[in-house]
C-alpha cells in the first residue's frame, strides 16, 4: 500500500515537472556555445529557416525567415542549470506577450553537430544543427 502511494507521488511529480527532476544530467555550457540552424517545411507558410547564435557571455540572438523573407529577429540572455536552459528575450522586432519573453527548454542531447531539446512550455521536441 505504501509503495503504491509513493509510486503515485513520484509519477505526479514527474508529470507536473515534465520529467525534469527525473533527469539529473548536467550540460557543459561550452557545448552549446556557437551558431546553430534549423530548417523545416511548414504546410501553410512554406520553408522556415532559423539561425540561432549562443554566445559565451550568456547572450543569444537569432533570425527566422519564411521563404527567404525576414520574419523575426530577436536577442536576449540565457542561463543554464543542469540540463535546463532559460531564455530571456530582451529584443524582438515583433511584439512578444509577457509570458513569451521567457522560455525554458530541457536539453535532451548535445554533440559537436546537433542540439536536441524539448520546450517545457509547449512540450515540442526540436533539433538544431551546428552551422558550418
Amino acid at each position: 500500500m505504501k509503495k503504491c502511494a509513493l509510486f503515485k507521488l513520484l509519477l505526479a511529480i514527474c508529470l507536473y515537472t515534465g520529467g525534469a527532476v527525473a533527469d539529473p544530467v548536467s550540460i557543459n555550457p561550452d557545448l552549446i556555445i556557437g551558431k546553430w540552424q534549423a530548417s523545416e517545411p511548414h504546410p501553410e507558410q512554406g520553408n522556415i529557416e532559423t539561425i540561432f547564435i549562443i554566445n559565451a557571455d550568456n547572450t543569444f540572438s537569432g533570425t527566422m525567415t519564411i521563404n527567404n523573407r525576414p520574419a523575426w529577429q530577436y536577442a536576449g540572455t540565457w542561463t543554464l542549470e543542469g540540463n535546463q536552459v532559460t531564455w530571456v528575450y530582451l529584443e524582438s522586432n515583433i511584439i512578444l506577450l509577457q509570458e513569451d519573453k521567457r522560455d525554458t527548454d530541457l536539453i535532451l542531447s548535445v554533440s559537436d553537430d546537433s542540439l536536441s531539446y524539448r520546450s517545457l512550455r509547449r512540450g515540442k521536441e526540436s533539433t538544431l544543427l551546428r552551422a558550418k
